[in-house]
């Protein structure tokens, strides 16, 4: 049986009995509630699209590389599986949760073993639709293979992968691959931001295997230049963007504070974490809001959009080397956001350290793979051509140049109340900029 949904962005999306069976879950359902980009709506009101419809935009490009491609059934069918679950694991308001998560469990959204394997996680207070099927019941009934599934999402081969067979473990978790080719078109229309220009249907005809690899051909090469021109605009104007960064940082310290404080004496911190993957965004939000103390006065303040303000925001590379090597580290930003706190004297619970842009996190998709014909000498001296694997950054002027200049975007910020605005950014640059 044949569905179409109508999309914004991509038209209309058709979608057939193995899609249907995955949408219905109760994980799937799930993500309807789930922002797509946490507190963006503070500073672009529209942007209140939901991982679910970014879950269908993921799952017809990928329908349409499939087709592109000539892939064998059974790997069809967990690329598509693997396209409309990928996301499955992010706890409420998307990448906002994340941190603590990954802080508290070692798992990121990625990770979803324990959701496709039904490793049980109780959650205080959920109940479940009896009529709804989970991706567990789901996929066993399909009989589909839950790890391949699984290494997908990751951009991981196949664990029987033999060098040389076609290999497509990054068209949904690569360089170049259909989750970017949507959420950055997505999340320029709803934001109103005018920089999500990717042509990606030019971008999935200019895909081919190559050595069994998927590769970008040469037709391919410029619409790939305007997916990372796109993504290069877009995170400093939207995805990094103060204003939501200090809402997202205000609402994962306050949640931290939560679990610890909560969880920490009965030894329970984990499977509170990993119980979050269950939820939404309403949820969390009532659940911090009925708190007492610290988690419930942030997100009242949240709510009624008194953020934090801004007492220092500067480029990283305005930083020394060593200073911004030491504020890579996690636990090292902690101790300097303490430092911070102590000689402003203000509680630590009301000054917060932002460092953008984790080592190694340049651009990483200017290696994306390049097929291009190198000349040769052929025989009696006729000039030939071979196929030549490059990287895009070695094709590409412009995406040479975005590599290096997409960590200027970065910024290293502290922000604090209004209240304490001028001792904390004197503490600040005292510490910062010693």
């Amino acid at each position: 049986m044949q569905k179409v949904i109508k999309d914004p962005i991509h038209g209309y999306i058709e979608i057939d009995d193995l899609a249907i069976a995955i949408i219905d879950t109760v994980e799937m359902q799930r993500l309807r509630r789930i922002r797509q980009l946490g507190f963006s709506y503070l500073v672009y009101p529209g942007a209140n699209h939901t991982r679910f419809e970014h879950s269908l935009g993921v799952y017809h490009l990928i329908c349409l590389l499939l087709d592109r491609l000539e892939v064998a059934k059974e790997e069809e069918q967990e690329l598509i599986v693997a396209s409309l679950i990928h996301d499955i694991g992010h706890g409420p308001y998307s990448h906002v949760t994340e941190p603590v998560i990954k802080k508290i469990t070692g798992n990121s959204h990625e990770d979803i073993e324990d959701i496709i394997f039904k490793q049980e996680v109780e959650v205080e207070a959920k109940v479940e639709v009896e009529s709804a099927k989970t991706i567990v019941e789901v996929l066993d009934e399909l009989s589909l293979d839950k790890q391949r599934i699984a290494r997908y999402i990751k951009g991981e081969r196949r664990a029987e992968y033999v060098e040389g067979e076609r290999d497509l473990s990054k068209v949904l978790n690569g360089e170049i691959d259909v989750d970017k080719m949507d959420y950055l078109v997505r999340d320029s229309y709803y934001t109103g931001v005018a920089y999500g220009v990717v042509d990606n249907i030019r971008i999935i005809q200019g895909l081919d295997f190559v050595n069994g690899k998927v590769a970008i051909t040469e037709k391919g090469i410029l619409p790939a230049e305007y997916l990372l021109f796109s993504r290069f605009l877009m995170y400093p104007t939207v995805y990094n963007h103060h204003t939501s960064r200090i809402a997202q940082l205000m609402f994962s310290k306050a949640l931290e504070y939560f679990i610890e404080s909560k969880f920490e004496s009965d030894g329970h911190i984990r499977q509170y974490a990993l119980a979050l993957r269950k939820m939404d965004d309403s949820e969390i939000n009532i659940a911090l809001r009925n708190a007492k103390g610290y988690p419930g006065e942030m997100v009242e303040l949240i709510n009624k959009r008194q953020l934090f303000k801004r007492a220092v925001y500067k480029g990283v590379n305005e930083l020394n080397g060593d200073v911004a090597a030491q504020l890579s580290e996690e636990k090292r930003r902690k101790e300097i956001e303490e430092e911070i706190s102590k000689r402003a004297g203000v509680d630590e619970k009301y000054v917060i350290l932002d460092f953008q842009g984790e080592k190694g996190d340049e651009l990483k998709e200017s290696v994306a793979k390049v097929v291009v014909d190198k000349p040769i000498q052929g025989l009696q001296g006729r000039e030939q051509s071979a196929q030549e694997i490059k990287s895009l950054r070695e094709v590409s002027s412009l995406v040479s140049m975005l590599s290096q200049a997409f960590r200027e975007n970065y910024k290293v910020g502290v922000y604090t109340p209004a209240r304490y605005r001028e001792e904390v950014k004197k503490a600040a640059e005292m510490v910062l900029w010693p």
